[in-house]
């Protein structure tokens, strides 16, 4: 006598029962698209009366935890990601968590992939992850942390915001400079190897942008260097602007503290002095910044704090997401140490 084995559930099944199409179930699922409250709760009223159990939902379903958070940067060769990553690991390993770095993949694939897997929560710190994509991660209900590099104002729903001040550090660069007899500033961005340029929301650009035009000081396309893709681009950049003779820089705000080494370099090559001729500040307070030559005064971010903050907003919103109505956010200033560059 043959076995009488029963039929696993299928997508088809849950459509069927909850009165739907099967693309709204992958819809509900997956999380990758909007589905109004009705239909998205009869989906999630068949997968558990039906038992369906697709990996990674079927563990959210039932409350289980995987003890694996996502970490997405833009830069995770870095030496500030490496740092803060390293305080984030310390405190989530004693909570039992394990994080993974994840570097930010410009395709339509990158959030699929995301979908696929199951994270207690996500962190977020690049400038280049689309807006659309963060809403739709919220939307789908993840633990969701971001740290503030651009405007994340229309991002709506309950998640966690971070705002590292990274647009007051950019003014209060300027303002040093400005304070001490520069005028003619230039500011450097970081690498991207697509020689992507940076939005004007991108808090580190903005600041500076703002903070010259609060001194009426000269703002042009010659005070702002992007989309380079290498080392060498900056240099040749760099050069090129120096070259010119309506607008000779004598001060550089580096988005970062390898742009402004780069750019410390470029100087050099010109013949100019640093910090006689130019004055360079830097961003991130790394160990570039203590061992290059002169060495670089820079914008300290406190990534400890931030490591703390991050956790402890992940663990209310993996835990007690219900009873948040809208984000969550906390404010944390940055502090110039001022060395031989300047």
């Amino acid at each position: 006598m043959g076995m009488n084995r029963k039929r696993p559930v299928t997508r088809a099944d849950i459509a069927k029962a909850a009165a739907v199409s099967e693309t709204i179930v992958s819809y509900v699922i997956n999380g990758n698209r909007y589905v109004n409250s009705a239909k998205r709760q009869r989906v999630l009223d068949a997968i558990e009366t039906m038992k369906y159990k697709p990996n990674h939902f079927a563990r959210a379903l039932k409350g289980k935890k995987s003890n694996h958070i996502l970490f997405i940067a833009d830069d995770i060769e870095g030496d500030y990601f490496g740092k803060l990553i390293r305080e984030i690991d310390s405190i989530a390993y004693r909570s039992g968590y394990f994080v993974t770095l994840c570097a930010d993949h410009d395709d339509d694939d990158f959030v699929q992939r995301i979908y696929s897997h199951f994270f207690d929560g996500i962190i977020i710190g690049s400038a280049k992850f689309p807006l659309q994509n963060i809403q739709r991660l919220v939307d789908a209900g993840l633990p969701l942390v971001l740290l503030e590099i651009r405007d994340y104002s229309k991002v709506n729903g309950v998640y966690g915001l971070i705002n590292t001040g990274l647009y007051q550090g950019a003014r209060e660069c300027v303002k040093y400079l400005y304070d001490h007899g520069r005028k003619h500033l230039l500011y450097i961005d970081r690498i991207d190897e697509k020689g992507g340029a940076s939005a004007i929301d991108d808090w580190r650009l903005k600041g500076f942008i703002d903070q010259l035009r609060e001194f009426d000081l000269t703002l042009t396309d010659d005070n702002i260097i992007t989309g380079c893709s290498s080392e060498q681009a900056i240099i040749e950049s760099v050069r090129k602007i120096f070259s010119q003779s309506h607008f000779v820089p004598d001060g550089i705000v580096g988005r970062n503290d390898y742009s402004a080494c780069i750019a410390m370099k470029a100087v050099k090559t010109i013949g100019l002095s640093v910090p006689n001729d130019v004055a360079i500040v830097g961003f991130d307070n790394s160990r570039l910044a203590r061992f290059s030559s002169p060495a670089l005064t820079s914008m300290e971010i406190r990534q400890k704090e931030i490591g703390t903050i991050i956790m402890n907003m992940l663990n209310s919103l993996i835990d007690e997401r219900a009873s948040f109505t809208g984000r969550i956010e906390q404010y944390l200033e940055t502090k110039l140490v001022v060395r031989e560059s300047t």
